[in-house]
């Protein structure tokens, strides 16, 4: 096989994923000015967005009103997708599990776009909720930045990169197919 070469294309996707996820994944801006940044590993534990829009010029300190969020589902099943990709890669005959290690790339994958959809429609309905402290009249624009895309890359690589591997196999293996003209003269 000509891909035998690449077989560690599967298990540095997966390290590149989790690696991926201590990088910044989005960016909350207004009007153009950057008002908070989240990494990957805070949307999987969970995070504190304190949004100091307003500076006081006092030496003293106000403390920022701080909003503790909830780990965000997607996230943390994406996160560990990317862990038990890793522990497939250890075993051999789990990381010779093509299909396997397929499906566990696509759900990383699969996760990623939910929680991006996710985390923009949340932004979208709070801006437009009547109660919502941040309902005002202010552009907010929330963007996914590199981490999130170095992550989502890597786990539609592997799972493409193992769907071919698996074809190949498959392809190689002998395929005996029963022939329609025997059956019909054993009658």
């Amino acid at each position: 096989m000509k891909y035998q070469q690449y077989k560690f294309l599967s298990p540095v996707t997966f390290v590149i994923a989790l690696a991926g996820f201590f990088l910044t994944f989005t960016e909350i801006n207004c009007n153009g000015q950057q008002l908070d940044t989240i990494t990957g590993i805070e949307l999987v534990t969970g995070y504190e967005q304190d949004l100091d829009i307003v500076k006081n010029d006092t030496a003293v300190e106000n403390k920022a009103d701080v909003t503790k969020y909830d780990p965000n589902i997607f996230a943390l099943n994406a996160f560990l997708a990317a862990i038990i990709g890793i522990i497939l890669m250890l075993f051999k005959k789990l990381r010779e599990n093509f299909i396997l290690v397929a499906i566990i790339a696509s759900i990383g994958f699969i996760c990623l776009m939910a929680m991006m959809i996710d985390l923009k429609s949340k932004i979208a309905n709070a801006q437009n909720d009547s109660e919502s402290t941040i309902n005002l009249n202010l552009n907010i624009d929330f963007e996914m930045k590199f981490g999130f895309w170095l992550v989502s890359l890597s786990f539609l690589v592997a799972a493409i990169w193992n769907i071919i591997q698996w074809r190949i196999l498959n392809n190689t293996k002998p395929i005996t197919e029963p022939n329609i003209e025997d059956t019909n003269s054993e009658q």
